[in-house]
């Protein structure tokens, strides 16, 4: 025969929302789900699955490895983008006659030297 003990549960207005949210998608009544919420959390607890491995495995599943990885592309190419119009005003401030392809080759340099001059992440 299966006991039940009953206990009282607070919830924030926030967690009240979302609670009544995750049943109407499921379509369950707040108390059913609230007690898979529950019986998530002891198993989570229980089986060492919570927060720091859920970190972990977030960061190693991909997603944020790829959307990273665009976010250096779009700095790389606003960095570059910088450099090429330094580049370009500081020839027109030199008063220089140098083709374009010479500029476009110094502001191409400059992303490497400022990579060099920045401190390492690692």
């Amino acid at each position: 025969m299966r006991t039940v003990s009953k206990r009282t549960v607070r919830l924030t207005p926030s967690q009240a929302r979302a609670l009544a949210a995750s049943a109407g998608r499921r379509d369950l009544k707040r108390y059913a789900m609230l007690q898979r919420i529950i019986e998530a959390g002891f198993l989570a607890v229980m089986h060492g699955t919570d927060r720091d491995a859920d970190t972990r495995e977030i960061a190693t599943g991909g997603g944020i490895s790829e959307r990273l990885d665009e976010v250096e592309r779009g700095l790389d190419r606003a960095l570059f983008t910088a450099c090429k119009a330094f580049a370009c005003a500081r020839h027109s401030a030199l008063g220089t006659k140098k083709p374009v392809e010479v500029i476009a080759a110094d502001a191409k340099a400059a992303p490497c030297l400022v990579r060099l001059l920045l401190p390492s992440s690692s």
